[in-house]
């Protein structure tokens, strides 16, 4: 009898709601010896191609001309100036869409049922306009659904990836103003 209860109570963590997994994910890399204090001006380049396993569609065409625009107001807000010209550093974006997101049902079937998602990908890459040099790259992943852009999400994600991006000192920021 007290074998069969200590199987039961094996089985019963099986049985239980699987906590749900992050939905989205980010990273950024900075090129050790970029001199950041010498920027002052930016401008935007052409687009950079997703991640492998990511396509560019219409969609994610779409998704790139909502991030040139919250890009711009949150280097803006770091003290950074725009300049159509040719800036000390150069933006290039990029954003495609990965396959459809599955969740394995429980049961005794164990099919993968479609969840309507789909893995977005979003990145901005940072170049040094006189070197060519790339001296800043982030990227973040998300649950998206192909049928309608989040804004919002678009804009968290752009908020992690630059939070660590260095900002002009104040002074700086409040004489370019």
């Amino acid at each position: 009898m007290k074998w069969i209860v200590l199987a039961l109570i094996a089985t019963l963590p099986s049985c239980t709601k699987v906590a749900p997994r992050d939905q989205t994910s980010a990273t950024v890399i900075a090129a050790p010896h970029a001199s950041f204090a010498s920027y002052h001006t930016f401008s935007f380049g052409l687009s950079d191609p997703p991640k492998a396993g990511y396509e560019v569609t219409a969609r994610s065409l779409e998704v790139q001309r909502r991030l040139r625009l919250v890009v711009l107001a949150a280097l803006q807000q770091r003290g950074y100036t725009p300049d159509d010209a040719g800036g000390d550093f150069i933006v290039k974006l990029a954003s495609g869409t990965g396959p459809a997101l599955y969740i394995a049902t429980q049961g005794l079937d164990e099919r993968a049922t479609d969840t309507g998602l789909a893995q977005g990908f979003i990145g901005i890459n940072i170049y040094d306009r006189a070197t060519g040099s790339e001296v800043w790259q982030a990227s973040a992943f998300a649950e998206i659904s192909p049928a309608r852009i989040n804004d919002s999400l678009l804009e968290m994600g752009v908020n992690h990836m630059l939070k660590d991006f260095p900002a002009r000192e104040p002074a700086q920021v409040a004489a370019a103003h």
